[in-house]
């Protein structure tokens, strides 16, 4: 019998707090040290637009710092739980896999997710750490998934393309895997952790890693849910895209490599909350790469902060010609 237990060295609650007027949501997130900051501003997003609900978070951690354990000790409340599961090095993810920067070992989590909590619930809200929570998720769960093991978000069009000249799968219904509604129970009969465990480190080339393989593995066993479950974005320095955000939007996506937790991009969602959290204090990174350091000095030169945009291009040409981003 396949015993995912053995990926996990210890599941520890770091507190437990339930309100029996309330019904309970359970929420996984999978993460690193280098997400922590972001799960966390996610979780309390959910929390902020959550009322009148028991939150259960399960978090699939790994080598995540006791400081930022101790930040998440703080986002208790009379119906927030969060149990941790720390991550071993006996989860082996093939690194061929893990390409285009845009999947780690810690998405990868997901896959073995239902597997440990189906005896918890029935019903799994599975989050990427890159998320913000705009309005109540309890939305999500009150769809009805009885006949399928998930329901999911259709990714963009440009993406089902690529996949349509890569797999022989129907890529009209490829969706994002980063907001999930997972059947436990169903995922478990169809033995889902193990098939795709087996697919991700079988050899070959998964473009969009762990993505593909669940799209693989979940082909006609879905229901489609509508985008504002999943609302993917892609930033610029101004992130003046999020001013296009429709009203009816419960969860935003930032999909691309500029997250908005990078000082340079002007995110006023994200700083929103990042101001209402435990971490409001902590120095944000600076960019993921070297090419949105100069943009980011180009935006403050249109702004006319002189300064500072000749000291941001200097730290961008340091980056470019010392650091290789």
């Amino acid at each position: 019998m396949f015993n995912v237990n053995k990926f996990i060295d210890q599941i520890k609650p770091l507190f437990n707090n339930y309100d029996p007027k309330y019904s309970t949501l359970n929420i996984a997130l999978g993460f690193d040290d280098n997400y922590a900051i972001p799960a966390g501003i996610a979780m309390l997003s959910v929390i902020k637009n959550t009322p009148s609900y028991n939150l259960s978070f399960h978090l699939f951690i790994d080598q995540v710092s006791e400081i930022n354990l101790d930040k998440f000790k703080k986002l208790s409340s009379n119906n927030v739980s969060i149990t941790l599961y720390y991550l071993n090095s006996n989860f082996i993810i093939n690194p061929k896999t893990l390409v285009l920067h845009i999947a780690t070992i810690s998405t990868c989590i997901r896959f073995i997710m239902p597997k440990l909590l189906e005896t918890i619930t029935d019903k799994l809200i599975y989050l990427d750490s890159d998320v913000i929570c705009l309005q109540s998720l309890a939305k999500i769960a009150e769809y009805n998934i009885e006949n399928y093991i998930a329901g999911v978000v259709s990714d963009t069009k440009d993406m089902q393309q690529t996949i349509s000249r890569m797999y022989h799968i129907d890529s009209t219904r490829y969706f994002n895997a980063g907001v999930l509604l997972i059947n436990t129970k169903k995922w478990c009969e169809e033995n889902i952790s193990e098939k795709a465990l087996e697919l991700i480190n079988d050899g070959n080339i998964y473009k969009f890693a762990d993505q593909d393989v669940l799209n693989i593995l979940l082909e006609k066993k879905t229901l489609l849910l509508p985008i504002k479950f999943n609302t993917k974005i892609k930033i610029s320095i101004d992130a003046h895209q999020e001013k296009n955000i429709r009203p009816y939007t419960v969860i935003l996506h930032y999909i691309s490599q500029n997250k908005p937790w990078f000082k340079v991009y002007q995110s006023e969602i994200f700083k929103h909350y990042f101001q209402l959290s435990p971490w409001k204090d902590e120095e944000l990174p600076l960019s993921g790469d070297s090419s949105s350091i100069r943009n980011y000095a180009k935006y403050l030169m249109k702004h006319r902060a002189y300064y500072k945009a000749i000291y941001y291009y200097g730290v961008y040409l340091k980056y470019k010609l010392f650091l290789k981003k």
